[in-house]
């Protein structure tokens, strides 16, 4: 009897290891943050895109989650130029996370998705603002 024991034994704590190594369904969140953030520092905005995509997707309670989802709609429209999919990553982000103090920021983007920096009165505003202040202090 104690001979059939101890293989079964071996076999269930065989079992066991493979089931939860087998389980890991990929990077932890934070392994897909710190790739993202090294990509995007690196100018690798693909990268960082993908895997902010990634981490929003497969951990969407994630304290992560609303900055990924802003950050992808911030490279599309100011690194890639993609205003389509920048609309649709500000889009998500708002309706997603409304109470995120990133959302006055991703409506601005919104608001101002394709246009030039120069031809934003708002910015022409502040920069001419600044000019002066500069000026009269010298």
């Amino acid at each position: 009897m104690r001979r059939v024991l101890i293989p079964l034994a071996v076999l269930g704590l065989l079992f066991a290891v493979v089931s939860v190594v087998g389980c890991k369904s990929g990077p932890t969140e934070q392994e897909l943050f710190e790739k993202a953030t090294k990509a995007q520092e690196q100018s690798d905005f693909a990268t960082a895109i993908k895997s902010y995509e990634e981490l929003a997707q497969k951990y969407p309670k994630s304290s992560y989650a609303p900055k990924c989802q802003f950050m992808t709609g911030y490279l599309y429209a100011n690194h890639l130029k993609d205003v389509d999919k920048a609309k649709a990553a500000y889009q998500g982000f708002i309706k997603n996370f409304p109470e995120d103090n990133l959302v006055k920021d991703a409506q601005w983007e919104l608001d101002h998705l394709g246009k030039d920096v120069n031809d934003i009165d708002e910015l022409n505003k502040l920069i001419g603002s600044a000019d002066t202040t500069a000026k009269a202090q010298h």
